[in-house]
C-alpha cells in the first residue's frame, strides 16, 4: 500500500525524537511565546492557571504566584464571593509559602449527598447546626502547600510554616475557626485564643486539610 510523502517522512524520525516534537508543539500551542508557564506540583494539574479575572484583592491574589487555587475557588475570587479579611490571610501566607486553595464556597460539601446550607448538617461531627462560614465565602481549604500534600504532612517543615504565618497576624484580622492535622495543631501549641479548634472530632475531620474560616461576619473570637 502506498502512504503520502509526508508520512514517509514522519517515519524516518527516531520514535523518541518524534515524540520529543510532539511534546514541544502541544507545549508552545498551550503556553505560547510570552505566556507564563506554571510551576509543577504547587496544585494538581489544571487548578489555577489562565488570565486572573476579579478586582481589588480578589485580583492581586489571584496574580500572586505563590498562590493557586481549583477553578470553583478562582471563580469565587472572580465573583467577589470571599471575604476580605480571607483574602488578607491568604496573602500574608503567600508571602512565604506556596499554597492551593481547593474551595471557598463553590465545590464545598461536609457530606456527600448533602446540599450546603448556612448551617453545618448534622453528622459532621459535634460542629452540626453551627454556621457554615463557607457558605458565606468567610472559610478556605488549603490542602497542598509547596507542593505536597497536607494530609500525612502534618509535621513537615512547610506546612508548620503555615501555621506559624497565620499565628503572626493580628489577632483582630486572622482567622479565628483554624483547624487542620492533629499533629499539626499539637506541633505548633496553639489554643481557642488564637483561633485554634481543638476539638477531636475536628481535628479527625481536618486531617487532609488546613480550614481557615471567620465565624463571625465583622468580627473576630481571638483574644491574643
Amino acid at each position: 500500500m502506498s502512504h503520502p510523502r509526508g508520512a514517509d517522512r514522519r517515519s524516518c524520525l527516531p520514535p523518541v525524537v518524534f515524540a520529543a516534537a510532539l511534546i514541544c508543539v502541544g507545549a508552545f500551542l498551550i503556553f505560547p511565546f510570552g505566556a507564563e508557564v506554571p510551576v509543577p506540583g504547587q496544585c494538581p494539574t489544571g487548578f489555577g492557571w489562565g488570565t486572573p479575572g476579579g478586582t481589588g484583592k480578589a485580583k492581586e491574589l489571584l496574580e500572586d504566584q505563590n498562590f493557586e487555587a481549583s477553578p470553583a475557588a478562582v471563580r469565587d475570587l472572580e465573583a467577589g464571593i470571599v471575604d476580605e479579611r480571607l483574602i488578607s490571610s491568604l496573602q500574608a501566607t503567600a508571602e512565604e509559602h506556596r499554597v492551593c486553595v481547593t474551595a471557598f464556597k463553590e465545590g464545598h460539601y461536609f457530606l456527600p449527598g448533602v446540599p450546603e446550607s448556612t448551617g453545618i448538617p448534622d453528622g459532621y461531627g459535634e460542629a452540626g447546626g453551627l454556621p457554615n462560614t463557607h457558605y458565606f465565602g468567610r472559610a478556605a481549604d488549603i490542602r497542598y502547600v509547596e507542593g505536597e500534600p497536607v494530609g500525612g504532612s502534618g509535621t513537615s517543615r512547610a506546612v508548620l510554616g503555615v501555621g506559624e504565618t497565620l499565628a503572626s497576624i493580628p489577632a483582630g484580622r486572622r482567622p479565628d475557626q483554624i483547624i487542620g492535622p492533629e499533629a499539626w495543631t499539637r506541633r505548633l501549641g496553639l489554643g481557642y485564643e488564637e483561633g485554634w479548634i481543638l476539638d477531636r472530632d475536628q481535628l479527625d475531620l481536618h486531617d487532609e486539610h488546613i480550614h481557615l474560616g471567620y465565624i463571625e461576619e465583622d468580627s473576630t473570637r481571638n483574644t491574643r
